[in-house]
């Protein structure tokens, strides 16, 4: 009898020890959950001590229900340990996803530019080494130096400069030259505009350059002085960093004091001054060509103001982005018919109907490029971008967004950059997560009138632009003081 006492006391106190060790994996988890969200640096202090002290009261009913001898409830304690634990095992994904996403925005100031070989469709040049001691013509760009440097390790050519992109191609076609060195983006606006140019051409080769500029951002604190941010879109598929015509400007007014936003868009073929060049004028989306500095020092010039940062995003992250959130929901003021161009060159076509329509990330692409169709044209666009981006923030910010959380950073990655600081970002975001504002949104479009010009980008062919409107720029720069400067 001694000995059968002695075992079940032993089972007893083995069972009993198995119970409690279950709530050491609750207490492992939530130390590193807390531990996470100390390094996220998204969560005041407050928040921070609260949240540890939930989770050690937490912790402590657990232990005392695995620690009863019975069964009902060490069988109760054992259920709310596992579903603890999957909450805080979802929890730390959802940090890991965050920390990873934060750690790519490193990627800053740095512009990819890919130059284009080209030849003559029927010449006898078809790799880089058959122009050895040829002729090669270029326009002068800020970046061409780290190109030519790179071919002359690879050929030995003859280098002859042209005026601008009109001129250089010109020279090719009638074989003044035996090749040219464009950049790629340009080669491909220009193809748009010359079907000669088109038909008559072939690349034989590709040269990627990498330049790191300088910063250009103004930093404040973002908790205490108002700011704006430059939101552009870029029309391209390739990498974040490439250089492609700004298909989106947007400039956010933001002051944290008064708790305001203004979203300022600007048509893509607004007719301005490009900073810096004193030529012709061009439309402000062929500054996009030369880096998202040009466009911010433009926009700067226009509108007498300061950007003090910048975001970036591509046609790859709004269409990553609304497919992750299941697509948005939106008011179309008019029905119209507009086309999405795949990125292997296929059309597809949609029909948008009046009223609440529903659209995932190809429909909306195609919802917010589309002017041709539209009779307010480009201004028209620029509104529908406006309503892209607020149905976005609408639905992201929604609570039952968060089973989407990880799709949505995904999406982001690679496919976002900013020059803004880490360290800013987490402030910001913790000062509204203690301070739980209400903000306030207002937006405007700059207007115009339709125009064909002569552009520094084609300054041998009248293309469309628009001429802005003053009155509606002199609105514009007073309601960005009003929010900057109250």
């Amino acid at each position: 009898m001694g000995k059968q006492a002695n075992k079940k006391t032993k089972l007893k106190l083995k069972k009993s020890v198995i119970f409690k060790s279950f709530s050491f994996l609750s207490i492992i988890l939530s130390i590193i959950f807390v531990y996470k969200l100390i390094i996220l640096k998204l969560l005041p202090w407050p928040y921070l001590i609260i949240i540890s002290f939930v989770f050690l009261i937490i912790n402590f009913l657990f232990y005392l229900f695995l620690s009863r001898k019975k069964p009902h409830a060490r069988m109760l304690g054992t259920v709310m340990v596992f579903s603890f634990s999957l909450i805080m095992f979802i929890g730390i994904n959802y940090q890991n996803v965050t920390l990873d996403f934060l750690h790519h925005l490193s990627f800053l100031n740095i512009k990819t530019e890919n130059y284009n070989v080209i030849t003559l469709k029927n010449s006898s040049f078809f790799k880089l080494e058959d122009l050895n001691q040829k002729t090669i013509a270029y326009v002068k760009r800020d970046s061409l130096e780290k190109v030519k440097n790179t071919l002359n390790e690879k050929i030995n050519y003859y280098q002859k400069e042209s005026a601008n992109t009109h001129e250089l191609i010109t020279q090719l076609l009638n074989k003044k030259v035996d090749a040219i060195l464009i950049e790629q983006e340009e080669k491909n606006l220009y193809m748009e505009m010359e079907s000669d140019f088109k038909d008559e051409s072939k690349v034989i080769d590709t040269l990627k350059i990498d330049t790191i500029y300088e910063d250009i951002k103004k930093d404040v604190e973002l908790t205490k002085e108002p700011f704006n941010i430059y939101i552009t879109g870029i029309d391209t598929y390739k990498s974040i960093s490439s250089v492609s015509r700004s298909d989106v400007n947007i400039i956010a007014s933001i002051n944290p004091n008064t708790h305001q936003v203004l979203l300022t868009s600007i048509p893509r073929d607004y007719y301005v001054k490009l900073h810096g060049i004193d030529d012709l004028k061009d439309k402000l989306t062929h500054a996009g060509l030369h880096g998202v500095d040009l466009s911010i020092t433009t926009i700067e010039d226009l509108l007498d103001t300061k950007i003090n940062y910048y975001v970036k995003v591509n046609f790859t992250s709004l269409i990553k982005i609304i497919d992750a959130i299941d697509g948005i929901d939106l008011d179309n003021p008019f029905a119209f018919s507009a086309n999405y161009q795949e990125e292997n060159g296929d059309f597809i076509y949609y029909d948008f109907d009046k009223g609440n329509i529903h659209l995932n990330g190809k429909e909306a692409l195609a919802y917010s490029r589309e002017r041709y169709n539209l009779r307010e044209g480009d201004i028209a666009r620029a509104k529908h971008q406006q309503q892209v981006i607020k149905a976005v923030a609408n639905k992201t910010l929604n609570p039952s967004i968060i089973t989407k959380y990880p799709s949505i950073i995904g999406a982001l990655e690679d496919n976002f950059v900013t020059n803004m600081d880490l360290s800013d970002i987490t402030e910001f975001i913790q000062k509204q997560i203690k301070d739980m504002p209400s903000w306030t949104f207002d937006n405007q479009v700059l207007t115009g009138s339709d125009s064909s010009e002569y552009t520094y980008t084609f300054p041998n062919g009248l293309g469309y632009v628009m001429i802005p409107d003053e009155k509606s720029v002199d609105t514009a720069k007073e309601k960005i003081k009003s929010i900057i400067n109250p």
